[in-house]
């Protein structure tokens, strides 16, 4: 599989190639068309070897549906409920299988597959973060989760969206955030304990070339500078995020 997951920094920007050192649950990646494929198989290949409960999918749009048309179909038999929910003309109905068709804009950019059983439940939700208009040529921001009171509250929100109640999905918008607030603070970290080590490996030196005070001074910079971060950290969690551009 030629596929890509890229590790995001504080800004949302991919920084390293996340694939060999393996993917953490509920941690917000940047994914290829590929990616996003394999990890919906994954979650689907689970729905059916459960062989119960519901599936609830977006696809952005319904063109897009024919590849999985089978697989589909065989979830339908499988599962009391199935739908899928994307922009433009339905495909035919087929046995169980449910097509809700939407022009919401808070829907148009997500791809999701979740999956709630009666003994497991998974969820993969991603935002497109490129313009790019081929699938192939997408890449999305989001992550995978077991954890079945956020896929609960993420398919609230799906339905909240659908029945015109609300108008952006906001439990994806405050886990992301919350998520590139986490790597703000590591960030920050990192960057101050580099400082306060880089002062303590001049203080180990003879003399009097750099005086004690110089360090006092590095240690109490980097303490203001955690201090001032933790004083933000409440606002960069709270408030919803914007998309990315390019």
């Amino acid at each position: 599989m030629d596929a890509s997951v890229w590790n995001t920094d504080e800004h949302g920007r991919p920084c390293s190639c996340a694939v060999a050192g393996g993917l953490l649950e509920n941690h917000f990646y940047l994914f290829d068309a590929e990616a996003i494929l394999a990890a919906s198989h994954a979650i689907e290949e689970l729905a059916l070897e459960e062989a119960n409960g519901t599936l609830l999918a977006t696809m952005q749009r319904f063109k897009q549906f024919e590849p999985h048309r089978e697989r589909y179909w065989q979830l339908a038999a499988t599962l009391a409920d199935v739908r899928l929910i994307a922009h433009g003309k339905q495909p035919p109905r087929h046995g169980h299988l449910k097509f809700i068709a939407t022009d919401h804009k808070a829907l148009g950019p997500f791809w999701t597959v979740l999956y709630q059983g009666h003994r497991r439940q998974a969820m993969l939700v991603c935002r497109q973060a490129n313009r790019a208009n081929a699938f192939e040529e997408k890449r999305f921001e989001g992550c995978y989760t077991f954890d079945h009171e956020w896929i609960a509250r993420v398919r609230q929100d799906l339905e909240q969206i659908l029945a015109g109640r609300a108008a952006r999905l906001r439990e994806f918008e405050r886990l992301i955030a919350i998520d590139q607030a986490a790597k703000k603070l590591a960030a920050e970290f990192t960057r101050e304990h580099k400082a306060v080590d880089s002062a303590l490996r001049k203080l180990r030196f003879p003399g009097d070339h750099y005086p004690s005070r110089h360090f006092k001074a590095v240690v109490q910079q980097s303490l203001n500078h955690l201090k001032q971060l933790t004083d933000r950290l409440p606002d960069m969690v709270g408030g919803p995020r914007s998309r990315l551009s390019g």
